[in-house]
C-alpha cells in the first residue's frame, strides 16, 4: 500500500494515523470487514483511543494498537506485531481477555458483555502451516459449537487488497500528508528509528547470549541475555547472585518474562 510513496503503513505512527484517526473510520471498517467473518458487517465505529499527535510526542515507546466499538457494542482491537516472539500467543490472549473483562463497570452484569475481536497483523510467519490467516475462538471440542459473544483472535500476515477503493485512497492520503508535513515527517522518522533500534537491541541481546553460551555454557549465555534485556528495560540490580543454582529452564522463564515486559510497552 505504501511502497510507491516511500512510507510504510506499519510504522506505528503511520498505522495509528490511518486506522485510528477520527475521520478515517472507513479505513478501520474496511480492514475489519475484510478480515472478520461477521454475521452482521460493521457499519460504523467509535474509537476508544483515537489518534493524537501529542500521544506520540510524549511517548517514546512503540504503540500501534487501535481500539474501537461498533453500534452493536462489539469491541475491536487491531495491532501490529513488529517482533513475533514465542510468547506472542499468550500475550494476544491476555490482552484480548483483559479488553473483554474491562467492558464491565460497577453496576453491570455479565449479560452486558459483548464480543471482543482481536486482529493481530504479523510481520513474520509464526504458524507451521504457513497460511496467511488464522482464526481462533472458543468452541466445544466435540460439536464445534461456538460460545456466543466471546473472544476471537485472528492473525493476518498478508494485507494486500484489504483496502480497496475509497479506503485505499484515505490511507494513501494520510501517508502523503505525513510525507509533506515536516512535523509529521520528523515523527515518522523518529518512530521508525525507534522501532529499528528496539529490534536491533533484541537481536544483539540474542547474539551476545548465544556467543556467551558457546563459550561458557548455555546457562551463562542465558544470564548474559537477561542482563542485556534488563538494560533495555532500565531495570537495575546489584549482582547476579539471584541466578546461583537456577536451572536453564528457570533462567529461560526469566528471559521470557523480560521479553513480555518489552512487548507490553507496545
Amino acid at each position: 500500500m505504501s511502497t510507491k510513496i516511500g512510507f510504510r503503513a506499519w510504522v506505528d505512527f503511520a498505522f495509528k494515523k490511518i486506522f485510528g484517526k477520527q475521520g478515517n473510520e472507513i479505513c478501520l471498517i474496511s480492514l475489519l470487514n475484510s478480515v472478520l467473518d461477521l454475521p452482521c458487517p460493521i457499519e460504523s465505529v467509535q474509537y476508544l483511543n483515537p489518534f493524537s499527535m501529542k500521544e506520540f510526542q510524549e511517548d517514546k515507546l512503540i504503540c500501534v494498537d487501535v481500539k474501537a466499538t461498533d453500534s452493536d457494542g462489539r469491541v475491536f482491537i487491531v495491532e501490529v506485531q513488529l517482533s513475533v516472539t514465542a510468547s506472542f500467543v499468550k500475550r494476544a490472549l491476555y490482552y484480548a481477555s483483559k479488553t473483554y473483562s474491562d467492558q464491565l463497570v460497577e453496576g453491570q452484569g455479565y449479560h452486558d458483555l459483548k464480543a471482543t475481536y482481536a486482529v493481530c497483523i504479523l510481520t513474520a510467519s509464526i504458524w507451521k502451516d504457513n497460511r496467511p490467516r488464522h482464526h481462533f475462538r472458543m468452541a466445544e471440542k466435540g460439536s464445534g459449537e461456538v460460545l456466543r459473544d466471546g473472544i476471537e483472535i485472528q492473525t493476518v500476515e498478508e494485507l494486500r487488497e484489504l483496502l480497496p477503493g475509497l479506503p485505499f485512497l484515505h490511507a494513501t492520503r494520510e501517508l502523503r500528508e505525513i510525507q509533506e508535513v515536516n512535523k509529521e515527517r520528523q515523527m515518522y522518522d523518529s518512530r521508525e528509528k525507534g522501532r529499528l533500534d528496539w529490534q536491533s537491541s533484541l537481536l544483539d541481546a540474542r547474539a551476545e547470549g548465544r556467543d556467551e553460551g558457546l563459550e561458557k555454557g548455555r546457562e551463562e549465555g542465558e544470564i548474559k541475555l537477561i542482563r542485556t534485556l534488563r538494560k533495555i528495560l532500565n531495570i537495575s540490580y546489584s549482582d547476579d547472585s539471584e541466578f546461583k543454582g537456577k536451572t536453564l529452564v528457570e533462567l529461560q522463564a526469566i528471559t521470557a518474562s523480560l521479553r513480555d515486559q518489552i512487548l507490553k510497552r507496545s
